[in-house]
């Protein structure tokens, strides 16, 4: 995953703006681009009210020795 320090550099050296009618566009590289994705993509997982209640009731879980949650599901 691309840090966001490192994200903020590249694209200083490597975006583009160009205007499509009235709207700017910015051209990023494919790379760059994924590389953000995935940190917008774990930003808005970590949001998720669900996705936390999950993690609370694990972690709950575990501190009582009621169950124990696999590394990797299947």
């Amino acid at each position: 995953m691309i840090g966001l320090a490192m994200a903020k550099s590249l694209a200083l050296r490597s975006l583009e703006t160009v205007r499509i009618g009235r709207e700017p566009v910015v051209i990023v590289p494919l790379k760059l681009w994924q590389g953000i994705e995935e940190c917008l993509e774990t930003q808005e997982a970590l949001r998720a009210k669900r996705f936390l209640r999950r993690i609370q009731k694990a972690r709950k879980d575990i501190a009582t020795g009621k169950a124990i949650y696999p590394f990797a599901e299947k």
